[in-house]
This record gives C-alpha cells, structure tokens and sequence, in this order.
C-alpha cells in the first residue's frame, strides 16, 4: 500500500505495536530488528505531521490521534486483505477452479455424479460443489461468484447464458403399497392417500394442487418437506405417496421405492446458468460445455431407469 507517502511497512509495524505495545515484539512479528520499527514509525509520524505513541514505563501507550488512526487504518486494512483474497480466488478460477452451486434436488445426487466423470476428464481441476436454494442462485451468478449453476428459477435474464430443460414427474409408492400394481398412476389415486409435497411457493406442489383441484381430488392429508430426499425418506418409511422429478426418483428406485409413471402431466422445469462467455476464462468455459454434456448424460440415463 502506498497512500500519501505511507508504505506497507510502516503501516504493519504501526499496527503491531498497537496490538502489542512493544516495539520489540513488534518487531519479532515483523522479523526485523527494534531500531527497524522504530525508524519505520519516526517516518509514518513525519508524514503525518503528529505523534502516534508516548513512551510510559518502556511501553509504547497510542496517543489520541494514533488510536484514531488506527481506527481507520484497521477498516482499510480489513478492506484490503479482503481484496487480496478475492483477487487470489480469481486467479484460482483462472488455474483451475471451478465453482458449481444447485438446487438441492439435484445437488445431492445429479451433479456429484456429473462432476465425479468430469474430474475424470479434468484431474488437475478443483471443484467446488454448493447448495443454494432456487431463488438465490441466479443472483450469486450475476454476482460472478459461481461458474455453473442450476435453479427451478427459469426467469431469462440478459446477463448471465440459460439453456432451459423440463423433467416429467414420477409418483413414489411405498414398497407393498396397493398402488404399487398400477402401470400408470390417475390423479384420483391420490384421493385419501397422503400427500408428500414440496414447499408451498414450488413449482410442482402448485402444479400438483391445482390438478387435485380441478378434478376434485382430496388426500388424507399432505406433508411438505424441504428436501427431496426427506420425500423419498418418507416414502421408503410407508409414510405416504410422493410426486418428484424422473432424476430424483431414479434415486428414489435405488433404495427400494416404487417409481411409477403418471397418467397426467406434471413438469419440472429447471435451467442451466452459466456466466456471459466474456466473464469467464476460455478453460473454464470449455468446461462448462463438458459438465452441460455430463448433465444431459445422466438426466437421459436417470430417464431411461424410470421411463
């Protein structure tokens, strides 16, 4: 840092002693000998114009200015450790990072996967794999805190790339079930039966409601769950009947759950989101092409264990 004259130097010394209140274990901090500190603070208080420290029995004690100052410098120098480090990250992106965040129903078993067989491809690449909920995904990738992203949220938006993709829902019947017989589930099946949905404000729990709705259709009752996973948890227990996405219930079939296929529509629509290819390294954005392929590998591979 050079700011008026001042240089990192004086600056760190200046802080240790105020942290220390020596300028002889400031100066083995600094690994640097105590007539150095003192040399470098006489040079910051010359560029001030004002003492920053009284001497008091062989401690250095700040005066009202130095502790003043060193209010602020604390703030700047806070500010500027956190740009080194953002600048470290970005030189990590650009030597091999990558950075992936999803919405939790396909962060726990569609993208480890995917990812898995990309740093088959990609040995020295360094992966970094996120859950974040749909609506705060699109942001952070705005923000440029991420490389590859996945959300329900499929809002276009100028500034980041989407490649739109939709997933037919499967209903989840517990191992014994009556229903377990059927080729293809009716929504009056669902009639008495409980019902394990999503959160109210998902996509497919209003599609499902406004279907039960419009053909009269009342369960027992109904569950909501955060997590895909707690569905097919439950599921698995006897709880209940669950309607989740062809992904989620091949994971789901992979545990024993029956996976039947729905007599009606139910979609899932979900986006890839990448950064605008003028935001990102070349390597990185070839490696995006590739996890989008590996995506689109095990959506058709999940579609083909359940369809």
């Amino acid at each position: 840092m050079a700011y008026r004259g001042f240089t990192d130097s004086q600056i760190e010394a200046f802080m240790w002693i105020m942290k220390t209140s020596s300028a002889t274990e400031a100066a083995s901090k600094m690994l640097i000998s105590q007539p150095a500190i003192s040399r470098l603070i006489k040079q910051l208080e010359a560029r001030l114009g004002f003492d920053l420290f009284e001497r008091h029995n062989n401690r250095l004690l700040p005066t009202r200015r130095g502790t003043l100052f060193y209010d602020e410098v604390e703030r700047v120098y806070i500010g500027l450790q956190h740009l080194r480090q953002f600048a470290e990250r970005l030189k990590e992106r650009a030597a091999g990072q990558l950075r992936v965040v999803s919405m939790p129903s396909f962060a726990m078993s569609l993208v480890p996967d995917a990812a898995t067989l990309l740093a088959e491809q990609f040995p020295d690449l360094e992966i970094s794999l996120y859950s974040y909920r749909s609506s705060q995904i699109a942001e952070e990738m705005v923000a440029q805190r991420f490389d590859f992203g996945i959300t329900t949220d499929t809002r276009i938006d100028p500034r980041y790339q989407s490649f739109q993709y939709s997933l037919p829902g499967m209903c989840l019947i517990p191992p014994g079930h009556p229903l377990e017989a059927k080729a293809l589930i009716n929504i009056e099946d669902f009639a008495n039966e409980t019902l394990i949905c999503g959160e109210p404000n998902e996509q497919s729990r209003n599609r499902i409601t406004q279907r039960l709705r419009k053909h009269a259709v009342s369960p027992k009752k109904i569950w909501t769950v955060s997590l895909g996973e707690m569905a097919i948890r439950l599921v698995a227990n006897g709880a209940g009947l669950a309607v989740l996405n062809a992904v989620s219930a091949c994971d789901a079939k992979r545990v024993g759950v029956v996976v039947r296929p729905l007599a009606f529509d139910i979609r899932y629509d979900f986006q890839i989101i990448l950064p605008l290819e003028k935001d990102l390294e070349p390597a990185i954005n070839n490696i995006n092409a590739e996890l989008i392929a590996l995506v689109e590998q095990k959506i058709f591979e999940s579609l083909k264990i359940v369809g």
